[in-house]
């Protein structure tokens, strides 16, 4: 909650100071209206509204990013550094419950590198171990924030994902 509020209040002083800088009032609208639009997007307001309702359940974890977790499949064993690959199965859902990735029927599981990854999706990953699966619930912020991924993923859209890490893959296998 004070990481969101933080960010409208960066946000607020941003677009203050650049709608300053415009040499018209028409550009101080304009940039007035961007703001507006992002403090009052129905995409963002229908996420942070499900989030809200989310962070009652039981066996939700929230984190102080604004990250939600449920522990699905615990694991015990080592944890993932951010310059580490790893190899997981994952399916993603916006929060009306459409789904609009998986790798769930790729034969060859997707490799990625930690730092690499949306931020919600790094921080779960750092705590997780090989054959830990995690459903995770994302804000905007630790998503793709105000830009669209495309397809049915709109900007400042909160995400679910569960992922499954399935493997930390060692140095010579992550070269390839």
């Amino acid at each position: 909650m004070v990481m969101r509020v933080l960010g409208v209040m960066v946000l607020s002083l941003l677009v203050t100071i650049i709608s300053g800088c415009g040499k018209s009032d028409e550009e101080k609208r304009f940039h007035q209206e961007l703001l507006d639009k992002a403090l009052n997007d129905d995409t963002k307001k229908e996420g942070l509204l499900y989030l809200e309702e989310n962070a009652r359940k039981d066996g939700v974890v929230v984190t102080d990013s604004g990250l939600q977790y449920q522990i699905l499949q615990a694991a015990e064993g080592p944890k993932p550094e951010m310059l580490n690959r790893v190899r997981v199965n994952y399916t993603g859902w916006t929060v009306n419950g459409e789904p609009f990735e998986s790798s769930a029927d790729r034969a060859e599981k997707p490799v990625f590198t930690v730092k690499d990854v949306i931020k919600g999706w790094r921080e779960a990953l750092l705590e997780m171990s090989p054959g830990a699966r995690w459903k995770i619930y994302l804000p905007s912020e630790l998503g793709y924030g105000a830009r669209s991924p495309g397809g049915m993923v709109p900007a400042n859209s909160a995400l679910i994902f569960e992922i499954e890490l399935l493997e930390i893959l060692p140095q010579e296998k992550a070269d390839q």
